[in-house]
């Protein structure tokens, strides 16, 4: 954030907080020089990462290990375990806890086709559980490749032992 400091950051955050968000955007603008549609956006973008985070009071920092196990929990349509996980987490009351994960869930993109939430990501879901059919495909592998070694070995013996 071009020409932010940590004060002006904690003034935006606490604007936000009380949903003064025209003020935030004015600060922003005052601060860093960039024109009213860019403060606009990354005071918007602000909001929408604090709506995501548990309450202030509870948290000590931020995880984004657990936020993107609720987001891959949200994306596979799991809320109830989502909830379970935050709430488990950051010991909170189960509202406190949904509320959380509504917020996390609305500033997640939306698939246009079907209007479910998910996590743009690179490579496979880090969370998925594993179903051993990769392991499996390795042994199966491993078996077939022993038996050739064993028939590429029991012929080479017959074609020794006969002159």
């Amino acid at each position: 954030m071009p020409g932010l400091q940590p004060d002006h950051v904690q003034k935006i955050h606490e604007l936000i907080h009380a949903k003064q968000i025209i003020q935030a955007i004015q600060l922003y603008r005052e601060v860093t020089g960039v024109s009213l549609a860019e403060a606009k956006e990354s005071v918007e973008e602000m909001a929408r990462d604090e709506a995501g985070k548990p309450p202030s009071g509870v948290r000590d920092y931020d995880d984004p290990v657990m936020e993107s196990k609720i987001k891959s929990l949200l994306a596979k349509g799991k809320k109830i375990d989502a909830v379970k996980i935050y709430r488990e987490e950051y010991g909170i009351g189960l509202k406190q806890a949904k509320d959380a994960v509504d917020r996390i869930e609305a500033s997640m993109p939306r698939d246009s086709a079907t209007a479910m939430p998910y996590e743009s990501a690179i490579g496979r879901d880090p969370f998925a559980e594993d179903d051993g059919t990769n392991r499996g495909r390795l042994v199966l592998l491993a078996v077939a490749l022993i038996i050739a070694l064993c028939g590429a070995g029991g012929f080479i013996l017959i074609l020794l032992s006969n002159p």
